[in-house]
């Protein structure tokens, strides 16, 4: 098994989160990209706030991180109704 490391990571000062409702998924044999826009309510416009383009390896990572990420967080709210 490869042990990880850990990185420290730089966020820039100017560095801003954005919202996304909307995403798109493109997939062919050596990447996976991941859409993420703004659809304004009510209407059909919206904007591109990012786009990641990752491996086939590191697009499994990230849905298995996310998976057990959203498990845990969820499970634990659902366990408090």
């Amino acid at each position: 098994m490869e042990e990880k490391k850990q990185v420290n990571i730089t966020v820039p000062a100017e560095a801003k989160p954005s919202f996304s409702n909307a995403t798109q998924i493109t997939v062919n044999n050596d990447s996976v990209t991941l859409q993420f826009a703004y659809v304004r309510p009510n209407t059909e416009q919206g904007q591109l706030m990012s786009e990641i383009v990752l491996t086939p390896k590191h697009a499994i990572d990230f849905q298995n991180a996310l998976d057990a990420t959203l498990k845990k967080h969820f499970t634990k709210h659902l366990d408090n109704d």
